[in-house]
């Protein structure tokens, strides 16, 4: 009896401490819920519990805690919930459960928030939370959208429609004064939300978050139903066709830490002074096609003084307000294998731009610039006008662009994710070319397989980023692939001779050769706006806007100029240089069709 007795105490004494802690979470959470007031024309309110969160938005239409949605449309809107409360709350967002089938509510992708579904989020006691939701409203009539703190309605958890289109990435407007991309007619804006790319007509890019602007070209049959979906509608690889990262219009300063030599800025998390081996920051600044800053291009202080636009801007007499490069080496198309991309021929239509394809190589300097100005002359299958358009292969002046804004706060040395040698490009040390590889490290040896390829997910602790990140020019997959190893490419720059070394290996165009000799040839040198004449004393003297020896050596790169036998430019260097390849690697070859080298387009407006 006694002992029956006292597990009845027991069990009384649970139960007591089982009531005062739900009092207890109670007191300290609270959870957000939608719900739809029906006689308020599908209004939707969201609502909290014991310890509301204040809930505001930077959207200039959201007032006094309401938003309209007019009918046949979508709004997204991003809520940030502060918890004003002198304690940590728990969050959630519900909706109704028996919402209106016409209204759709879901979170949009956000990379950096992840979306408190089951288990909620907890926010600190006065801190905030931010989250982006997108209303469809599918109705004949405009709903009005209220946020408020009222209680005790049926909900049903939000969550990730299954649909794609509502994965949208939320890209905060860019502030950094970049120039809008200039998209040709069948070029469609793209952004990644975490799975795939996915169409988006506005707010696709943020300079200042290292968020590049991206587009791509797709294939005819799919082009028009591309440029007349939604924006969200998923873009799918098979599809694309080529694509493209702009680059806005910029200038730029390399600062110098003692006043002689000039290995870029100090940022504040740095300890040491920045080397040749492991350079600081270059600045940039962003300016629009009216302004050409002819300064030093250098300077030494806290005075940022001396900028200079680099002349890749200019094409003939034209200022431009940003250019198009390739995201990755032009790759052969159909190639199944890397001796299958291997073609001396003059076949634009096999340019492909694209991840885990083999990098078209064993092609010869004059080769290469017919296939790259074809892709938008006549018959081409990108959809491109030539009257809209300019295509041809990158020149040095062009290449050197991406060199300066990866160096930048707004290219991989300014991502957060990376720190010390890390913030150098990952090089793509796979030998059988494939575009998009990485090595998951800055330098490698040459690798018979590869260590990431552009789409694995791994551990942004390793910093490698979603999509092979750490191996782009941005740290993450909006940058410009291949920088660092991959193959050589080949650009349009030459000796101030147009020369070869022999009459069999050369690049084909006509000129000196290297025993003193004139070579003939049908092929007719391109107008001189899309290439750049060097004597070999300016390719190795500080060269303003080139990035050659001013940036030469930066984090070990090879640093070596054109001379008389080997007369024509190539960057980046391969899998098989190892520390000497790299971003600001350049080195001398003859413009024949080498096994080693490849080559970049470049699209600038008409």
């Amino acid at each position: 009896m006694k002992l029956l007795k006292k597990r009845r105490i027991e069990k009384s004494y649970l139960i007591v401490v089982g009531i005062i802690s739900l009092f207890v979470v109670i007191g300290y959470f609270s959870y957000a819920m939608f719900t739809v007031n029906k006689e308020q024309k599908e209004a939707i309110r969201i609502i909290t519990g014991t310890l509301p969160a204040t809930l505001s938005s930077e959207d200039k239409e959201f007032k006094d805690n309401k938003i309209t949605v007019p009918k046949d449309s979508s709004k997204d809107i991003t809520i940030t919930l502060t918890n004003n409360n002198d304690r940590n709350a728990k969050y959630n967002f519900y909706y109704k459960d028996n919402i209106n089938e016409n209204v759709t509510i879901g979170y949009t992708y956000e990379s950096k928030d992840t979306p408190p579904l089951k288990k909620g989020v907890i926010i600190n006691s006065k801190e905030s939370q931010s989250y982006t939701i997108r209303i469809k409203n599918e109705n004949k009539e405009d709903i009005t959208v209220e946020f408020g703190s009222i209680g005790g309605l049926e909900n049903k958890e939000l969550s990730f429609p299954s649909n794609s289109k509502y994965l949208l990435p939320y890209i905060e407007k860019d502030k950094s004064g970049a120039n809008a991309p200039v998209l040709s007619d069948n070029m469609i804006p793209v952004v990644y939300n975490g799975k795939t790319w996915v169409k988006k007509s506005s707010d696709y890019y943020n300079y200042d978050k290292q968020e590049w602007a991206n587009a791509v070209t797709v294939t005819n049959g799919s082009r028009e139903t591309y440029k007349n979906a939604e924006a969200g509608e998923e873009v799918k690889m098979d599809d694309i066709l080529q694509m493209w990262v702009w680059i806005p219009r910029y200038s730029y300063t390399i600062k110098s830490e003692d006043g002689k030599n000039y290995y870029g800025k100090k940022e504040e998390e740095r300890e040491d002074e920045p080397t040749q081996a492991l350079p600081g920051e270059i600045d940039v600044k962003f300016i629009s096609s009216s302004i050409t800053d002819e300064g030093s291009a250098r300077y030494t202080g806290d005075i940022v003084e001396g900028w200079y636009t680099p002349s890749g801007f200019t094409l003939g007499e034209k200022n431009l307000s940003g250019i198009w490069i390739g995201k990755f080496e032009t790759g052969y198309m159909g190639a199944n294998t890397t001796t299958e991309a291997e073609h001396d021929t003059e076949e634009p239509n096999k340019a492909i731009i694209k991840p885990n394809v083999y990098s078209w190589r064993l092609i010869r300097v004059s080769t290469l610039e017919l296939v790259s100005m074809g892709i938008t002359k006549v018959g081409n299958i990108y959809g491109f006008d030539q009257s809209t358009y300019d295509a041809h292969a990158s020149k040095n002046t062009e290449w050197a662009l991406i060199s300066y804004l990866t160096q930048s706060k707004y290219g991989k040395y300014g991502n957060s994710l990376y720190a010390g040698e890390n913030k150098q490009v990952y090089m793509n040390n796979y030998k059988a070319y494939m575009t998009g590889c990485s090595s998951g490290q800055g330098t490698a040896e040459a690798s018979e397989t590869y260590t990431y390829k552009y789409d694995d997910l791994v551990d942004r602790g390793k910093g490698q980023g979603y999509g092979g990140g750490g191996s782009s020019s941005t740290g993450n997959i909006t940058g410009i692939y291949d920088t660092n190893g991959g193959a050589w490419e080949y650009v349009m720059s030459v000796l101030d001779m147009k020369s070869g070394q022999t009459a069999s290996l050369n690049s084909g165009y006509p000129g000196q050769l290297a025993d003193g000799s004139s070579f003939t040839s049908d092929r007719v040198w391109p107008q001189e706006i899309y290439y750049d004449l060097y004597t070999s004393d300016e390719v190795n003297k500080f060269y303003k806007g080139h990035a050659l020896n001013e940036i030469g050596v930066w984090y070990d790169d090879r640093s070596n100029g054109v001379d008389f036998y080997n007369p024509w430019l190539s960057r980046s260097g391969s899998w098989s240089y190892n520390e000497q390849s790299g971003t600001f690697a350049y080195g001398p070859w003859t413009g024949q069709a080498g096994v080693t080298n490849s080559f970049r387009i470049v699209l600038t407006p008409q």
